[in-house]
């Protein structure tokens, strides 16, 4: 493994690592919705059945070209990697659709102690990767802050990832930040949804039935 020009250190991973090993977190749910996908992460938890990665990125050959819907983790930690690649200029209701629709279920099957997000904000549109907007990024930090109700006690933590606009990844922030502070949630106003339709279908398996039982 190697720095590819972005990340010397990984701070989402060091923060998994560290949860583990001193504060009692078994179980630790990394989502990354940065344009690029988490090959580093990815890699550092292949076999780890303690960390869940859930990963939705622009697809292949977009930099890195990695993270195929197929890539689901090897051993005791296959089915703890989720991949969601996504066409360029997906958007809003493509992210929130593979939310609820693969990430919810996945989680209810996981049970994290802890969830932590790779937040890039690349995904907007003025670094032209995809077509999330503001309310987008507000509306998934909405989803997620629910799931951590839901299972580790609202145990949630936000680490900045990409972003290359200053103008979308300063309001991006704000827009993450303020419903952390309690804001209104909003509902943001359709590309990719075909594509998460079928990376649903391929991860399902693995986990509904769990899941509606």
């Amino acid at each position: 493994m190697r720095a590819r020009g972005f990340c010397l250190f990984n701070n989402v991973a060091v923060a998994a690592a560290h949860a583990k090993a001193t504060l009692g977190c078994e179980r630790i749910l990394i989502v990354d919705w940065d344009a690029h996908h988490a090959n580093g992460t990815q890699d550092i938890f292949w076999a780890d059945p303690g960390v869940m990665l859930f990963d939705i990125h622009r697809a292949s050959p977009f930099y890195p070209g990695t993270g195929k819907l197929e890539d689901v983790g090897v051993g005791l930690g296959e089915g703890t990697t989720i991949n969601v690649p996504m066409p360029a200029g997906s958007g809003d209701q493509a992210y929130l659709k593979a939310l609820h629709e693969i990430l919810t279920p996945a989680a209810e099957w996981f049970q994290p102690d802890l969830i932590l997000v790779s937040a890039g904000f690349d995904p907007h549109w003025h670094d032209l990767a995809l077509n999330v907007s503001y309310e987008g990024f507000a509306a998934m930090t909405g989803v997620l802050q629910q799931l951590a109700r839901n299972h580790c006690d609202g145990r949630l933590a936000f680490v900045l990832e990409g972003g290359y606009n200053l103008i979308s990844l300063s309001l991006g922030v704000r827009a993450v930040l303020e419903v952390l502070a309690g804001g209104e949630v909003p509902e943001p106003g359709i590309c990719g949804v075909a594509e998460v339709e079928a990376a649903a279908a391929f991860h399902r398996p693995a986990f509904q039935e769990e899941y509606e039982g």
